[in-house]
């Protein structure tokens, strides 16, 4: 019985491992060939998730939004690119990270640009925040 039971255990911690395995190896996902949701401008989105974050939620939580506005800010470390769109308000705006990888060699987009970014809306935390974001249109495409 013990037997059946070491053989069973170690199939099922084999199959993890293989799933651990498979999932730390897949590749960074962006938004690039996924159609937008919705298409908002900056100020709009940060608006409606200013006003009730619970109803913004409902509207924009996990899906692929198409969002355009004036550049506040641009940070830049070595995986990750931080775009800033201004949101209408000193308080906050829309935060969009662009994951740096050997495929997506962008440049940086400049302060005042009006830019279109495309990504997965995951929250509001003082900022509306984007994921996986790709760079849809700035001046100098």
């Amino acid at each position: 019985m013990k037997k059946k039971y070491f053989l069973f255990a170690g199939i099922i911690w084999l199959a993890l491992a293989g799933l651990a395995l498979y999932f730390y190896s897949e590749p960074h996902r962006n938004t690039a060939h996924i159609n937008a949701d919705v298409s908002i401008s900056a100020v709009d989105l940060y608006s409606q998730y200013q006003k009730n974050e619970n109803d913004g939620n409902k509207k924009f939580l996990n899906k692929v939004i198409e969002v355009s506005g004036k550049i506040a800010d641009v940070q830049q470390t070595a995986t990750v690119i931080s775009v800033q769109l201004e949101g209408g308000s000193p308080m906050g705006g829309v935060n969009c990270s662009i994951a740096i990888t050997e495929d997506n060699k962008i440049a940086l987009p400049a302060k005042n640009e009006i830019v279109t970014i495309k990504g997965r809306c995951s929250g509001f935390l003082m900022d509306v925040n984007l994921v996986d974001c790709v760079l849809e249109k700035s001046p100098s495409q």
